[in-house]
């Protein structure tokens, strides 16, 4: 079949030569016909021919919809999943669910933290100073999808060890204070600064150095190490003591009101 169109603002008709390739619509040689001098129509074929010479590999880098959907909802599941089973894990290790549920405030705090960040890269993108920091507008995909699970993983690490230290402040006691919790902190401050700092270094090389395509996944990493070192101390800790501080004076409290009914009824 004929085809035609515009090269460089000159009409084009391009009909197969030769026999067509059974079953297929193409065929190993063409007729090309162009409106144009022949010295400019040598220049126009020259050029096609060294592009033709060059290997060409076709692909696809879109997802359709379908497939972006379920990537999506796998990601969903997963998460939802391991912060089930982090709050199993934690109910067993410290035989109070209240320490489940405080890494677990922590952990949906740095991921939701990671995904704003992501979110804002799509702006910062746009501003002259983002080549200078590398930063692209970057998409959830399964990288970041497993970015966002090591980051999970490596900010429960740091929360069970200042829960471990607290409970081991607190020994037998019925009271869970201030004190114990500024106290535990501080003897673990020095371990988690040291670690998150070794950390922090080799996600700033893997981001600098590691290329395009595992940039989002360094980003990611980077953003979720500062925020997960954080999060065990702000707010980790003070969810604990939001949990468990208080009930010593809400038992109290409900102990001098039955008394006071009792009073009352007698």
């Amino acid at each position: 079949d004929e085809v035609g169109g515009d090269a460089i603002g000159a009409r084009y008709d391009l009909n197969p030569a030769g026999e067509e390739i059974a079953g297929t619509r193409r065929s190993l040689q063409w007729r090309v016909r162009i409106a144009l001098p022949p010295d400019l129509a040598r220049q126009v074929f020259d050029v096609v021919q060294r592009q033709a010479e060059q290997p060409y590999f076709p692909s696809s880098a879109n997802v359709g919809s379908k497939v972006a959907g379920n990537t999506r909802q796998q990601a969903i599941y997963a998460m939802l999943a391991s912060l089930l089973f982090i709050v199993g894990y934690i109910w067993v290790r410290f035989q109070r669910v209240a320490f489940g549920l405080a890494a677990v405030v922590a952990l949906v705090h740095d991921v939701l933290i990671v995904l704003g960040a992501l979110a804002l890269s799509y702006w910062i993108a746009q501003l002259p100073l983002a080549r200078y920091l590398l930063i692209e507008p970057f998409k959830i995909d399964l990288p970041i999808v497993a970015a966002l699970l090591t980051i999970i993983g490596y900010s429960l690490n740091d929360t069970i060890v200042v829960f471990d230290r607290i409970r081991e402040v607190r020994g037998k006691s019925p009271l869970l204070t201030l004190e114990m919790i500024n106290q535990s902190i501080n003897m673990t401050l020095s371990r988690t600064l040291l670690t998150s700092l070794t950390t922090l270094l080799a996600v700033v090389v893997l981001y600098v150095g590691g290329g395009e395509g595992i940039r989002a996944f360094a980003f990611a990493l980077l953003v979720g190490v500062i925020v997960g070192t954080y999060s065990s101390i702000f707010i980790a800790s003070p969810t604990l003591y939001w949990l468990i501080g208080k009930e010593p004076e809400k038992a109290a409290q409900s102990g001098r009101r039955a008394a006071v009914a009792a009073g009352a009824s007698s």
